[in-house]
């Protein structure tokens, strides 16, 4: 069998390198185009070669790297990587074709960076052991930082500075974490590993509650700030709003502190010294962010702005249902991740073909523009409301199974969310109906709709997002088998 896990990283990272030395526009697209089909055709490959009955890691390589330490070149994928994978190699081509006729600086780079970032993302999804999986953590940082510095907006610099330090410093508590994991595990084994699945089973034997909380807390520390989640979120508003457009799906694809939650945290939550109080932040956290999200969402006027909010308030549906340590709440959370990647890409494009046509993105300065771009408002509505959760769309699947499913466990905080729904609506609709409908803001002037191949791009996202809406079956059956696996561990342990 192919080495797959391995190909899907080399594949696109190769392409960005040759893309990198291109010296036209057309040559660096086509090759990010190509590279990225070659990395769709590979996940097709593994995800029609995927065994969703069971909870076991597939397409498993491992090869020795630092014998002395423990560090193996390990990779693999199961449940909680493949559809994460799948939804990353999904939106990169169509990301490219939409970018396709931009006029750019740098398209060589620009390209390469998109491909460098696949790469990475996919190697975090697929890392078994702990250096490898860090190495592909701080290696995401790299394309984003210079996606925004180089091609953002008026205030790009500040952004990309501010994502870069907050989500650094996360990631620097959380690699003491791991350092904390190794070490103690070292001093009661005698072995040095940096197995991620080996030391997340050994946690449970650490003596000290005190240290196993410390090291727990470090870990999470660096997933919730790059999922985000209240209040570890300042950095997200900047960066998605000064992002081009590209960068802001990137943004939505990096869905590695959600997975790490599901690949770490979770399974060691249980063995913690207070699992209950963990519980606990972790549902506050979850509530408070879909609540605070859709509050704030609610009074911007800029319409990425506005968009970038709701992306926070919609990943707070990933805590809570991670909180609730249900088997189906938890499979609502991972269905979260990927439905969310979907919905918020077609949103960042929407609010980036606006801008690109009228100048603009302050919602009060639009209205009408279904009149001049009847195919970009089609799209858009799908998007719009997939993401305010109407029933036949991936957001109604995600949300539903998160918040029945979290009741059982953590009522209080699902009746605290419930009050965002309302909310919810509200800001979509109202942003649809200035922006959109109403009389045309003849200031305007000459709006054009978005050309064929964005039409394609959009129009194909929202297909997606209306067949895994009514067919949740193909992506949630992968994720449901690990998400009794996880829940397993915590009936052992009686938590």
């Amino acid at each position: 069998m192919l080495p797959v896990a391995s190909l899907l990283i080399l594949v696109p990272l190769i392409f960005a390198v040759v893309t990198f030395f291109t010296k036209t526009k057309e040559l660096a697209a086509g090759l990010g185009f190509l590279g990225s089909l070659a990395t769709l055709g590979l996940t097709l490959y593994a995800y029609l070669n995927f065994d969703s009955s069971t909870a076991a890691m597939q397409f498993y390589e491992s090869v020795s790297w630092i014998p002395f330490l423990g560090v193996n070149y390990s990779v693999g994928i199961d449940g909680i990587s493949m559809p994460l994978i799948l939804l990353n190699a999904i939106v990169i081509p169509f990301l490219i074709l939409f970018t396709w006729k931009e006029d750019m600086e740098a398209p060589n780079r620009f390209y390469g960076l998109i491909l460098t970032m696949q790469a990475a993302v996919i190697g975090v999804f697929v890392a078994l052991d702990f250096v490898v999986f860090y190495i592909f953590w701080e290696l995401t940082l790299v394309p984003l930082f210079f996606i925004v510095n180089i091609w953002g907006g008026e205030k790009r610099a500040h952004a990309s500075y501010k994502f870069f330090i907050y989500t650094h410093v996360a990631s620097l508590v959380m690699l003491l974490g791991i350092f904390g994991l190794f070490y103690t595990a070292l001093q009661q084994t005698g072995v040095a590993t940096f197995d991620i699945r080996e030391l997340v089973a050994q946690f449970q034997f650490f003596e000290s509650g005190l240290v196993r909380d410390g090291i727990f807390l470090a870990i999470l520390f660096g997933f919730l700030a790059k999922l985000p989640t209240f209040p570890f979120h300042s950095w997200l508003p900047d960066a998605y709003t000064e992002a081009p457009t590209a960068g802001s799906v990137l943004f939505i694809l990096l869905k590695i502190g959600g997975y790490g939650l599901f690949r770490i945290s979770l399974p060691m939550l249980p063995n913690t010294g207070n699992p209950d109080m963990m519980i606990m932040m972790l549902g506050l956290l979850g509530s408070f962010s879909i609540l605070y999200g859709a509050l704030v969402a609610l009074r911007q006027r800029d319409l990425k702005r506005m968009i970038a909010y709701s992306s926070l308030s919609h990943m707070g549906y990933v805590t809570l249902g991670s909180a609730g340590l249900v088997a189906l709440s938890v499979s609502g959370a991972m269905f979260q991740q990927f439905s969310h990647g979907l919905i918020m890409s077609i949103m960042f494009m929407s609010a980036g073909a606006i801008q690109t046509s009228t100048g603009t993105r302050i919602i009060n300065e639009l209205g009408g523009l279904a009149k001049k771009m009847p195919m970009l408002t089609v799209a858009m509505m799908v998007g719009f409301m997939a993401s305010l959760g109407l029933p036949g769309l991936t957001g109604f699947i995600a949300e539903f199974l998160v918040l029945t499913f979290s009741f059982v466990n953590l009522p209080g905080f699902v009746l605290l969310a419930l009050l965002a729904i309302v909310i919810t609506a509200g800001y979509h609709l109202w942003a649809m109906q200035r922006a959109m409908f109403g009389v045309y803001n003849e200031k305007l002037g000459d709006v054009r709709d978005i050309n064929s191949l964005q039409v394609f791009s959009m129009a194909v996202i929202a297909l997606l997002v209306l067949y895994f809406g009514l067919n949740p079956s193909p992506v949630l059956n992968m994720m449901i088998e690990n998400s009794e696996a996880i829940v397993s561990l915590v009936a052992a342990v009686g938590v």
